[in-house]
């Protein structure tokens, strides 16, 4: 039996999808939000130099207005010392400098107001709250039993500490690093424990208590064994096992634990910088004659246009140009096609809200507990898209609404079912924050109660696991944990 081999050349055509730059590039735009929309867009403007924010007549306007009024101020004066009739000060007219005149009045050369003064700038004044290190540092330099080998080692220590004021590097390696005695390092590692705040530096949540219950005079035996080795106890707060195991009476515990909850068990988080999210409502959605209407904010974005003199460049003939054409032509496609994706990104967006708020009528009428169930599919059906566009276009955008601004996720849950049908998810969560934040401090609720409540007051039916997710997704202790002592 043979075998012949062979090599031939075919044609086979075959469809598949491509994806142009230009294509990743309006799939991008989708994703961003509003903040960084503009951003990218101010970083795109500064790289095309065909592409320009369209010229707003308004303001235009203004500065004609303004430059009006100017000249009107300059002729009334001129014609007010003429009325003198001295020829002296007439002829000194022509040369005059009238700038500073209309700068005092409020008036700059360029027609918008503006101050005339020696004050700086409005961000020269501008302070940054001083950090961990900053404020530890300061203290440091004002130690003055602190040699320089000290103050060396004292640095050290202090840009090792973590955002909670602990020491992050483990002490011997920090000693190998240094090159000093572990004795040397271990005093002025104490003597910064009492630097302000109390207790930064320390080596663990027990080494950082303790330093607090010297200084502020809770040093008591009591609260040291608490501190020293019931710690876990101590979070899961079971008091009674450690006056079990200590052997004392439960009452002398909780007045121990007392004293304890006043220390603080992360000294250097008070220096932490907020860092505060910026949150731009995409679109607003208000009620108007009975109906709800979608409203896109656009105000922020600039409103884009390309260069007329470089469309009138790019569309002379000649060989002399040729390069400087092409380098036109790309830019201006450029320029065309992200002007072209950003309002379709607009558009995708406002059809997004207005099938959501089609599904959630009853939660722009009546608020949160009143939010269905609803998923990706539901709303990419209604507007014939795809899922995954659906998806790119809530991701971090916000929409504001009469009972607040919410992420457009917010309105996608899944259904859990309830006696008279299903509820979503959200509304379920919402009814546990609400037990909970009744509940009895000092018996809270565990999760087995909230899912008898909520079967109860609501007809759902829930197990506990799933409460006691939902629980976590909402940050919230479990019942031991949030049991407090009056």
């Amino acid at each position: 039996m043979s075998i012949s081999l062979s090599q031939n050349i075919r044609l086979i055509q075959t469809q598949q999808l491509a994806l142009t730059p230009q294509l990743q590039q309006a799939i991008k735009l989708l994703q961003l939000n509003q903040v960084e929309l503009l951003e990218m867009v101010n970083q795109e403007m500064v790289t095309n130099p065909v592409l320009e924010e369209a010229s707003d007549k308004g303001l235009e306007e203004l500065e004609h207005t303004e430059q009006q009024l100017t000249d009107r101020d300059e002729q009334a004066l001129r014609e007010g010392l003429d009325s003198e009739n001295r020829p002296e000060i007439r002829e000194a007219l022509k040369d005059a400098d009238w700038q500073p005149y209309f700068e005092q009045r409020g008036i700059s050369g360029s027609g918008r107001s503006g101050f005339d003064d020696d004050r700086p700038a409005w961000d020269y004044n501008l302070t940054k709250p001083p950090t961990l290190v900053d404020h530890l540092l300061w203290q440091l330099q004002l130690t003055p039993q602190f040699s320089e080998q000290s103050q060396r080692i004292g640095e050290s220590i202090i840009y090792s500490l973590d955002e909670d004021g602990y020491l992050e590097t483990d002490f011997t390696e920090l000693c190998t690093r240094l090159d000093c005695d572990p004795e040397i390092v271990e005093k002025v590692l104490l003597r910064i424990q009492q630097f302000d705040p109390v207790g930064v530096a320390a080596r663990s949540l027990e080494e950082c208590l303790l330093c607090q219950l010297i200084h502020q005079g809770l040093d008591r035996e009591l609260n040291r064994q608490i501190v020293s080795g019931h710690i876990s106890q101590l979070k899961t707060k079971n008091y009674r096992k450690i006056a079990r195991h200590l052997q004392v009476d439960e009452e002398k515990v909780l007045a121990a634990v007392k004293e304890i909850l006043t220390l603080d068990p992360k000294p250097g988080a008070r220096f932490q910088a907020d860092s505060t999210q910026i949150v731009v409502p995409e679109v607003f959605v208000h009620k108007s004659e009975g109906v709800y209407v979608v409203t896109l904010n656009s105000d922020r974005l600039p409103k884009l246009s390309v260069n007329s003199y470089y469309m009138e460049v790019a569309g002379q003939r000649g060989e002399a140009n040729s390069l400087t054409r092409n380098y036109l032509t790309e830019k201006i496609r450029a320029a065309q096609w992200l002007i072209k994706s950003i309002e379709q990104r607009q558009k995708t967006i406002y059809k997004v809200m207005v099938s959501i708020v089609k599904f959630q009528s009853d939660f722009f009428s009546q608020g949160s507990h009143y939010l269905k169930p609803l998923v990706l599919r539901d709303v990419a059906d209604d507007i014939e898209m795809h899922e995954s566009t659906v998806s790119r276009v809530t991701q971090g955008k916000y929409v504001q609404t009469s009972h607040g601004v919410f992420e457009l996720k917010y309105f996608f849950n899944s259904s859990i079912n309830q006696g008279t049908g299903d509820i979503a998810s959200a509304s379920v969560k919402r009814k546990i924050v609400e037990y909970i934040e009744n509940e009895n401090a000092v018996e809270p609720l565990s999760d087995d109660a909230i899912v008898k409540l909520l079967l109860k007051d609501h007809e759902i039916k829930i197990a506990r696991r799933t409460v006691a997710k939902y629980r976590n997704q909402l940050g919230i202790l479990a019942s031991g944990q949030r049991k407090r002592i009056l």
